[in-house]
């Protein structure tokens, strides 16, 4: 799997989801309403099935805390993250802040936190 490709995938995903919520909270018609919010579900759930997150989160697998060691699109240095998925391959690392953001970052940046 093509980790940048599913990565921007998802993000347009989770742009339509956002657009669809966004009609819904204008819409008068609760049926109209009801259909927007199903919608923006599906898209969260093929989101979440395609990155393997959320519902889809491996059983096998533990989420480690990470901080970052250099700033990264909007993240600034030291920012706590959940690592979700590493991509030794591709030097990639799948995380999400604390808003849960998800972002594709170089895992050379990333610093695991240790716990006593």
């Amino acid at each position: 799997m093509n980790i940048k490709n599913a990565f921007e995938v998802a993000k347009e995903m989770e742009a339509l989801a956002n657009g669809y919520n966004e009609l819904a909270a204008r819409e008068s018609s609760e049926e109209v309403r009801h259909i927007y919010t199903e919608m923006t579900y599906q898209l969260d759930e093929l989101q979440s099935k395609l990155l393997q997150i959320s519902n889809y989160y491996p059983e096998d697998q533990v989420e480690k805390s990470v901080t970052l060691t250099r700033e990264i699109e909007e993240l600034p240095t030291g920012s706590k993250l959940t690592l979700l998925h590493a991509y030794a391959n591709d030097n990639l690392a799948l995380v999400e802040d604390e808003g849960m953001e998800l972002y594709l970052v170089p895992w050379d940046a990333l610093e695991e936190e240790l716990t006593m």
